[in-house]
């Protein structure tokens, strides 16, 4: 039992306000798109869920169930009751109001029932109410936009990411931490490698989406967007484009790859962040990505002048869904076969024989490589120096830059883009190289 005086606590008023906060702001969307005067609101919703709170927070004080049992029933009544005169009376289509308003009343009772330890605001059923009511008001307030960005997505590409949704969720409880492998005497990290091609795959399917309902945006969206699925097929497509526009286009298809190459290198500057949380090597990394920034920026700016570009016409994307089961297939088995070879090279022949496995790695998949480096660093108890680790980060994403004259190179044999693309490679790949001599003479020690 609790005193009056802790009763009256600042604990029971922040209690509330969170109690009601956590309704009302669900409360306060439903309102915003109410299309009758009958529309539950704000303070429905956040009455709602603070009588969750009390109810719970009157039993975690007494120890009686009583009033949670009454403030429960009351709460199915009144929910009925909505239902009751929604689709019974006035006849009226959709079940997404009743359900949140329904959850509204759990959030009260998780936040009402939770004690925080001591010292800290909230606990972590208060946050948990906390973060379900914000994910809920993102999921209603974009539902337009949301909606849009899924009708560019067919039944087919849809199946498949649910059955490989499936088989994700599935194998995740099964797949052990390492696997015995040759050569590799702490064994192969399979479930690493298994967490990251998920993520991998998952950011690669968004940006999929992204660039298969909006392409006709412009090289530039579908440059950027798509070098996030997948840099290597976008500028193909770019080439591609570019050849049956009569080559007309030089200057944007370029500053195109450009953008494609800029978002290959924030996602692995995203990879880095995850499974090297201190920030070690992405502080080496940040210079090289400014080289490529303000070399794209510039190219833009010079291209732009040219105003040679129809940036509304549809690009004939070539990208195929990543969560496609063979696509997915192939992808974790490349991602995999660079990471062990990489992995390998390194026990046999220390860090020189990584650092050329991150060369040759880096034309095939550089997210493979960065992988590789940042787990071998951070997780492997420094079984390579940071400012290897470094080095096999940038010079693998220095190899996908130059990558793409092959590419481009294989989609249009004409010269006149391959030399341009080749200009601006080599021009990235200069600045990042006088960059990794400035590590290695130790004229940069840390930044």
């Amino acid at each position: 039992m609790q005193s009056g005086l802790e009763l009256l606590s600042a604990d029971l008023i922040l209690r509330l306000a969170v109690g009601f906060s956590v309704g009302g702001l669900i409360g306060l969307e439903r309102q915003k798109k109410q299309e009758h005067d009958r529309t539950i609101g704000v303070r429905s919703f956040g009455l709602h869920s603070l009588l969750g709170t009390l109810a719970a927070y009157s039993f975690h004080v007494s120890g009686n169930p009583i009033v949670l049992i009454y403030a429960t029933a009351i709460s199915i009544m009144i929910v009925g009751v909505y239902l009751y005169q929604k689709i019974i009376r006035s006849m009226r289509k959709g079940m997404t109001t009743s359900i949140v308003f329904a959850m509204s009343y759990v959030r009260g009772t998780l936040v009402g029932i939770d004690m925080p330890p001591e010292g800290q605001l909230l606990g972590t059923l208060q946050i948990l109410a906390m973060t379900v009511s914000f994910m809920v008001f993102l999921v209603l307030g974009f539902k337009q936009e949301l909606s849009t960005a899924l009708a560019g997505v067919t039944h087919d590409e849809m199946i498949s990411a649910a059955e490989l949704g499936v088989v994700i969720l599935f194998f995740w409880p099964l797949i052990p931490q390492t696997v015995p492998a040759p050569g590799l005497p702490n064994g192969f990290p399979i479930f690493t490698t298994y967490l990251l091609v998920v993520i991998l795959l998952s950011i690669s399917f968004v940006n999929y989406i992204l660039v298969k309902k909006y392409k006709d945006r412009g090289e530039y969206f579908f440059g950027f967007f798509g070098g996030f699925a997948n840099s290597e097929a976008t500028v193909t497509s770019l080439t591609e484009n570019y050849v049956k526009t009569e080559r007309k286009k030089v200057g944007l298809t370029s500053v195109s790859t450009i953008f494609a190459n800029l978002a290959m290198v924030i996602r692995n500057g995203v990879l880095v962040i995850i499974l090297d949380p201190t920030l070690s090597i992405f502080r080496y990394y940040l210079i090289p990505f400014g080289i490529l920034f303000v070399v794209g920026v510039f190219r833009f700016i010079y291209e732009h002048r040219n105003r040679d570009v129809d940036r509304k016409q549809e690009l004939d994307a070539k990208l195929v869904s990543p969560f496609e089961f063979g696509a997915a297939l192939r992808f974790a088995l490349v991602f995999g076969a660079i990471l062990y070879v990489s992995l390998v090279a390194q026990e046999l022949a220390s860090d020189v024989g990584f650092l050329a496995a991150a060369t040759i790695g880096g034309l095939v998949n550089a997210g493979a490589v960065v992988t590789t480096a940042a787990i071998a660093y951070n997780q492997g108890a420094g079984s390579i120096s940071l400012v290897t680790a470094a080095y096999a980060v940038i010079i693998a994403t220095t190899m996908a830059v130059m990558n793409k004259i092959i590419f481009v190179y294989q989609a249009d044999r004409d010269t006149k883009l391959v030399k341009v693309i080749a200009r601006d490679a080599l021009l990235m790949a200069s600045g990042v190289i006088i960059y990794l001599l400035l590590i290695f003479t130790g004229a940069i020690q840390g930044i």
